[in-house]
């Protein structure tokens, strides 16, 4: 597995690179162009990769074009070169020929048949918004309010990167190419699944299996087809998965990960599952929750905010179904139950109060 990298190396970095040059050469799409604004402003890393590589293949029509788009860098060649360490030069040789099969064959119209084999698009839902893509290898991604996902696929690998937010991912079987989730500090191998992830922060996230089972690892642990087929057969306690100090989550379990930490796994029932993928159907689902928590819920998908008039406010019990995002619904229901009144405080303040003593 030595030769097989963690989603932001540089050898994937300038697979990326390459084929955003290609896609420069032959005119980037209205939408093209947005993603591509994004992936340079990810990181310093892919601005530099790709200039440097537009250089080194002295390709005046890419550089005039990001001239364009990022008319306050500096398009001169770095003093400092990110593509100078000798030890990526074969990942620069490789990239160079990469670049060099694009550029030729994309003007005979191979382009179809590459997709195939190497693709990368950022996926993305405003606050409030969900959708769902399916991608090229067959698998369904259902995405949750204020997200977004970064997809890169490969002849040896498929590997998605989680940078905020939520999703739902029906995994196309595709044993040559084992299919990961990035998020925070895990990395979620799927094993034949269907499973959901909810990146809270950085290092506090949730892990959801309908179907299948999901291996957590940390990012650096990569599997590749060799090793596949092995992970999968293998049972939770097994010694290849001792070795990565790996969990293994199954069908109807959950995972929990505090401060990059991976708490008891546990078992769930219908209820919980359907609770938890509640929003999959746009609705959000509360069994007791205290109201704090819950209006933190509520509050991934609107941009209203919720203030609470005092402290016993917040450890009030709430149970319903509630439409997210339908802030109107939640406060009416909220007074009707447990006399709780609001008052807006500008287009995006909501003040909540106890009018009279309530039962928790």
């Amino acid at each position: 597995m030595s030769n097989v990298h963690q989603f932001t190396s540089k050898d994937l970095i300038l697979e990326t690179a390459c084929d955003w040059i290609s896609a420069i050469d032959r005119g980037l799409s209205k939408d093209e162009k947005e993603q591509f604004t994004l992936w340079m402003m990810q990181s310093n890393a892919h601005q530099d990769a790709l200039y440097e590589l537009a250089h080194l293949w002295d390709e005046i029509s890419v550089l005039n074009e990001l001239s364009h788009l990022f008319p306050h860098r500096n398009s001169k060649q770095p003093k400092k070169r990110w593509l100078a360490s000798t030890s990526i030069a074969a990942s620069l040789f490789a990239a160079l020929m990469v670049c060099s099969y694009l550029l030729i064959n994309l003007e005979n119209g191979y382009s179809q048949q590459l997709a195939k084999v190497n693709y990368t698009k950022i996926y993305k839902t405003k606050v409030g918004e969900q959708a769902t893509y399916a991608l090229p290898d067959g698998t369904i991604v259902q995405l949750n309010t204020n997200s977004l996902l970064e997809v890169a696929y490969s002849k040896g690998r498929r590997q998605l990167l989680l940078n905020r937010g939520e999703g739902r991912f029906n995994v196309a079987k595709d044993a040559s190419r084992p299919f990961s989730v990035m998020a925070g500090n895990k990395s979620f191998t799927a094993l034949g699944t269907v499973f959901n992830v909810q990146r809270n922060t950085s290092s506090d996230l949730e892990l959801v299996v309908t179907e299948g089972k999901v291996m957590i690892t940390d990012p650096s642990v990569a599997v590749d087809a060799s090793d596949f087929k092995a992970y999968q057969l293998a049972d939770k306690n097994a010694e290849k998965i001792r070795q990565i100090n790996a969990n293994i989550v199954t069908s109807g379990e959950k995972a929990v990960i505090e401060k990059s930490i991976t708490k008891p796994i546990t078992q769930l029932s219908i209820d919980d599952v359907e609770r938890d993928l509640a929003w999959q159907n746009g609705m959000l689902v509360f069994n007791g929750e205290p109201l704090s928590d819950a209006l933190n819920e509520v509050s991934r998908y609107t941009s209203t905010r919720f203030k609470l008039s005092t402290e016993e406010l917040a450890s009030i019990k709430v149970a319903g179904v509630f439409k997210a995002g339908d802030v109107t619904g939640l406060l009416e229901s909220l007074y009707t139950n447990f006399s709780i009144s609001h008052e807006r405080q500008g287009k995006h303040t909501v003040t909540l109060t106890l009018t009279q003593n309530t039962k928790s």
